[in-house]
Formats: structure tokens, C-alpha cells, sequence
């Protein structure tokens, strides 16, 4: 056996380890410690055992590492015991520890979905052991899918995935192919074009496209793409895209950009590789995708990220229960369980035995335009950038979720972004914000329309306000980017009185003491023990200022770490004006960079930036105006 599937099965069954720790004799659920979500308390108890079940159930079906070898020695068949135990007792509406039946846009449908996948992972430990009357009573329960309302999402997918169980299983009805069909026609509508889907009512593009859509695509098709080969197909088709795409947001570290919903779900990032490999999609080699895997899962095994049970934890590097949405709990990181789904191939696949080759990030500098989402992502260094022109989060979503995992400037990797607990305020880092005149309302991008999706830049218009305030402020704006430098330009016709912020990237440390910064006129610096941050005003910024967590007297904010500071710049309150606002952010590692430029030249349609250690930096478009005062 080679040492790479060895590495990798030790990493699966040290994730096992705790979940087993928690199981106990006539109990259907794991204990796991944490905040409930918003479902109910039947559904957080269903979700802690499906999620984990997925995790188990890779487990159970990998080939045992030698025994030698073997550093936990945890017992598959009596873990298969109890999983198909607590699956019978949770199904059975006898039963006390009965799960509960499935209601319209209820939680329960996703549980079940995943349920069904760990079945066909693990079928020999946990479903074909079963007898006939006991798989007829989980069948049952799962029926409760037909008819059942989804929401207009990813979460089609979970009646396709669960009635496909059902209808390959034995357990077929006569009106399965076509609930099946009309759920199908749904989500392809979703598909915008190259491989990348708009996630349904939300309204946005972001890592369900990975979590959902081609995960599940390329788990359909694999197990029942039989059904229907030309749709099977077509859904490859459109992972062999996507995934192309895909590799280019993953850092040389292994982290990939924090961005979007759920970035609680961690490795969740990696499950299209598995399925990638096992389809034989062509698009990336085998070692390169096995070494984004155990990179990215290296990276967050390197983290603090479990809790006192030795559990997976609530937030991205470390615990942050308050960074998570609504609709999570404890279990509910558990949805990482898919990122290994390449434990389904065998130890002499390729994905396992080809040598490893370096990903994108890893092999230089890069722009990689996507036009269908409207994102640029860029290599820098080895660090990963996201600049994001065309996705954004619906109307009704931005009330539960915010907008500012969507709307910001740009994300980084190495960077965690900021949270806010109150809605009304949209987190200042790495964004263009705007303060109402009575100091209510902090506004931030919550739709937006591209203009132009580019290797050399990037530009997107859109209007701050919500549908029941007077406010509105129209925007353009136009990104360009230089090695670590990333300038913005806005251009602003302000109907409202306001007073307009853009903040750079946040840089966090576990101790407050590690963090430091300087300024200089409108030109700021933040520094941690590993990174550091710098803006710089050109046009239109009249102040700058500091927005930072440096004790425990405020509440946590930052995903990445407990303490933070991010360098803000201000304008003067202005109304019924038409105004630029022109800045420069930087990220990096070396403070020797950290130096400002100079506008050296600004007439309209070309700027010339200047600096020490840096050529001549000229950006020609037709929105930069001419700057009086500068030649």
C-alpha cells in the first residue's frame, strides 16, 4: 500500500476517532457540543448523525491501513453496528429517539440526502445487512421526499439524490422518473454558462458551485447516471469546466479563499476532486489534484479547529461559533465529510500513485478570468486573490446572511475578513462602504452588475441602499492590480448625504501585542507577526483612521484570528455630487514593500504611479479624470 493512501486513510480515521467517543448504546445521535441553529432541535439532533454518518462511512469502506501502521485501532465493525443501529431507531416512528417525519422545506431533506450517499459509500457495512423489513422502514422515512417542497436552490438536488436511492434500491413508485426529471429541469436552469451556477433563490455565485451542484452532479452520475446517460453527460461536461477553473483558487499554503456562505464546512472545498478523479475527467492531472487535497487538508488539520470533544469546530482557522449563519450547528461542519470523497478510490487508482504536481499557485503568477461569475482570481506570490464583479446575495438572504461575504473589494487568502453582529452595519475591511447622514445605516454592496471581466482589470456598477430607505448612491468601479498592489477606482454620483469609507484588508493575530501600525498623511500600514497590510489614499480621501480589536472589551470579529486591525480611509459628507474616490491596498509579507506611491501623472483617461522600487506603473481607462494640481 502506498504511503499516500496510508497518509490519508490515518487522516479519515483520526477525524473518526472522537465521533466515536460519543456514541452510546439505544441512542440514534452523537452528542456533539455547540449552538443550536434556527431549524429545530429534531433536525440539529438528525444532523448530527447524518454529517458525521458520511465521514464514517468513507471510513468504514477504505482498505485498513497495515497494522503496523494502524495508529488509533478503532473497531469497523462494531462502529458499523452502531451506525446501522441508530439509523434503524431514528426512522422508526415508534421509537423514542425517532428522528421525526419530513415537512415542506424542512432541514430533514438535506439529512436525508446525505444519509442515502453515506448508504451507497459504505453499502456492504451499513445497508446490505440490513434485512428486508428494516431497509423497507428506512425506505419509508426516505419516501417522505416525494412531493416534499424544496427550496429553489441546490436543495433540488437532495430530492434527485434521495429518490434516485429509493428508485435504485427496490424502492421505486411509478411517478419517481418524472418528480425526478421536474427537479432536474430546475437546477439545469441554474447553470449560467462554463461549468458555474447561480445557486437558485440566492442569487449568487460562490462555493456551493463545488459543495452542491458538481458534487452532487458527479455523484449522480456516477451512481445513476445510468438512468439517463445524456444527462450524465452533460453534468460532466459542465464539471470538467468548473473544475478547470477551480484549481486557481487554492493558495500554494493549501488554504483556499475565504469567501461566500459556509466557509464553515472547511475541506468541504475539496469534494469535486474525488469525484474528478474517479470520473477520469482529463481536465487536471492526478497528482495535482491529490496535491491540492492534502495540502488544503493539511492546512486545516495544522489549525486549532476542533473543540473540547475533539470534534469539528464552529469558524474557519480556529472556534468561532459567532462567525457561522443561522441555519448551522454543531454538526453542521461535519459537511467537510465530503472533501474526502477520494477515500472511495482504491489504493492502486492513479489519484493515489501518480507523482504530485504543482497547482496553479504553486507554478507562478496568474490572472484567471471567469467570465460567467465575474471573477478574476490572482496568483500572487503563492497567496490567492479573489476580485468578485458579478456575484452578490438576494434581497431576502441579505437579511439572514449580510451581504459582505459577497460584496467586498477583494479577499485573500492569509487574510481572514471581519463579521458584524448587527445588520445594519456592513463590516469596513477590504470594501467601499458608505454611512448614512444620521449615522445609522453603514451600507454595503449588495447587488452588483459587471462591466467588464478582464485579465488586466476588472469593473462592476451598483447602488447602495435597500428597497424601504430613501438612500441611494450609484457606483462604478474599476479594479487594476500590480504584483501584491490592487488599485480601485470609484466613481460616485451621491443622491444622499453620506459619508463614504474604503478599508484595506484586515490582519490578524492570535495576541494582541504582535500587532502594530504606522501613518502617514492618507497612508497606513498594519502589521502582525506574519503579515502585513497597507492603503494608501489617492483622489477624493480626506482622512485615515484605524479599526481594530486589541482586547477582549469588544466582542470577536475576525474569522481568522482573535485580534485584528484594518487601516480605513474617510471621505468629507457629501450629497448631490459626482466624485472619485481612488485608492491603492496591499497585502503581504515583506514591509519593504509597504512604501507609497506617488501619483505622478493624472490626465484624463491615463495616471502614472510612481515609486522607489517599482517601474512606472500606468493605467489608462476612460473613467480616470484628470486630477488638478498633478501634471
Amino acid at each position: 500500500m502506498n504511503e499516500a493512501y496510508i497518509h490519508f486513510e490515518q487522516t479519515t480515521q483520526k477525524l473518526v476517532r472522537p465521533l466515536v467517543s460519543l456514541m452510546r448504546p439505544g441512542e440514534a445521535t452523537l452528542p456533539i457540543a455547540g449552538p443550536a441553529s434556527d431549524h429545530d432541535q429534531m433536525a440539529d439532533e438528525l444532523e448530527s448523525f447524518a454529517r458525521p454518518c458520511l465521514l464514517i462511512s468513507l471510513w468504514l469502506q477504505s482498505t485498513p491501513v497495515p497494522a503496523d501502521r494502524d495508529e488509533i485501532g478503532l473497531d469497523r465493525e462494531q462502529v458499523a453496528q452502531w451506525m446501522r443501529a441508530a439509523l434503524l431507531l431514528g426512522t422508526d416512528p415508534e421509537s423514542p429517539k425517532f428522528w421525526g417525519h419530513l415537512r415542506n422545506f424542512h432541514q430533514h431533506g438535506v439529512e436525508m440526502a446525505i444519509i442515502t450517499m453515506s448508504l451507497e459509500v459504505a453499502k456492504a457495512q451499513l445497508w446490505e445487512p440490513l434485512s428486508q423489513a428494516e431497509k423497507a422502514q428506512v425506505a419509508a422515512w426516505f419516501g417522505a421526499m416525494r412531493g416534499s417542497a424544496r427550496y429553489w436552490n441546490n436543495h433540488l438536488f437532495f430530492g434527485v439524490l434521495t429518490i434516485e436511492f429509493l428508485r435504485n434500491n427496490g424502492f421505486a413508485e411509478p411517478e419517481d422518473g418524472a418528480l425526478i426529471e421536474h427537479m432536474f429541469r430546475q437546477l439545469e436552469c441554474m447553470h449560467q454558462g462554463g461549468g458555474w451556477f447561480m445557486d437558485g433563490s440566492n442569487q449568487s455565485f460562490d462555493y456551493y458551485n463545488a459543495f452542491a451542484f458538481h458534487t452532487y452532479g458527479m455523484w449522480w452520475s456516477l451512481k445513476y447516471g445510468h438512468n439517463d446517460r445524456a444527462r450524465a453527460d452533460r453534468w460532466l461536461g459542465w464539471a470538467r469546466s468548473f473544475v478547470k477553473d477551480y484549481a486557481h483558487f487554492f493558495a500554494a499554503s493549501g488554504q483556499h479563499v475565504a469567501y461566500g456562505r459556509s466557509i464553515t464546512y472547511r475541506f468541504n472545498a475539496l469534494s469535486v476532486f474525488g469525484l474528478a478523479a474517479r470520473h477520469d475527467l482529463g481536465v487536471l492531472p492526478m497528482g495535482e489534484m491529490r496535491r491540492i487535497c492534502r495540502k488544503n487538508l493539511e492546512f486545516f488539520m495544522d489549525q486549532p479547529i476542533t473543540q473540547a470533544q475533539g470534534c469539528l469546530s464552529m469558524g474557519w482557522t480556529d472556534e468561532f461559533q459567532e462567525m457561522v449563519e443561522p441555519y448551522s450547528c454543531a454538526a453542521s461542519p461535519y459537511w467537510a465529510s465530503k472533501g474526502l470523497l477520494f477515500m472511495m478510490l482504491p489504493p492502486a487508482h492513479p489519484f493515489w500513485t501518480d507523482e504530485e504536481q504543482p497547482y496553479p499557485a504553486e507554478r507562478g503568477d496568474f490572472a484567471h478570468a471567469i467570465e460567467t461569475p465575474g471573477f478574476v482570481l490572482r496568483g500572487i506570490g503563492g497567496e490567492v486573490e479573489l476580485l468578485n464583479a458579478g456575484s452578490a446575495i438576494a434581497f431576502g438572504s441579505t437579511k439572514r446572511y449580510g451581504s459582505a461575504n459577497w460584496g467586498r473589494a477583494s479577499y485573500r487568502t492569509g487574510h481572514g475578513f471581519n463579521i458584524t453582529y448587527d445588520p445594519a452595519f456592513t463590516p469596513i475591511d477590504a470594501a467601499l462602504t458608505v454611512l448614512s447622514s444620521d449615522g445609522k445605516q453603514r451600507y454595503g454592496r449588495n447587488s452588483t452588475f459587471p462591466t467588464h471581466v478582464g485579465t488586466d482589470h476588472l469593473s462592476y456598477m451598483y447602488s447602495y441602499g435597500l428597497r424601504e430607505d430613501p438612500f441611494i448612491t450609484q457606483i462604478k468601479t474599476t479594479l487594476f492590480w500590480n504584483g501584491n498592489w490592487t488599485f480601485c477606482l470609484n466613481r460616485i454620483a451621491a443622491q444622499s448625504r453620506s459619508v463614504f469609507s474604503f478599508g484595506g484588508h484586515a490582519v490578524a493575530s492570535a495576541e494582541a501585542t504582535a500587532l502594530r501600525s504606522r501613518a502617514h498623511d492618507l497612508f497606513g500600514t498594519a502589521h502582525s507577526a506574519d503579515r502585513s497590510v497597507a492603503l494608501q489614499g489617492l483622489v477624493g480621501f480626506t482622512g485615515l483612521v484605524f479599526e481594530e480589536r486589541l482586547s477582549d472589551a469588544t466582542p470577536r470579529v475576525n474569522i481568522r484570528r482573535p485580534y485584528h486591525m484594518v487601516p480605513v480611509l474617510t471621505s468629507d459628507e457629501i450629497a448631490g455630487e459626482r466624485l472619485t474616490l481612488a485608492a491603492l491596498m496591499w497585502t503581504g509579507t515583506a514591509q519593504q514593500e509597504t512604501r507609497p506611491w506617488t501619483l505622478s501623472s493624472a490626465a484624463e483617461g491615463k495616471w502614472v504611479l510612481s515609486q522607489d522600487e517599482h517601474p512606472d506603473w500606468e493605467i489608462a481607462h476612460r473613467d480616470l479624470p484628470s486630477v488638478p494640481g498633478v501634471v
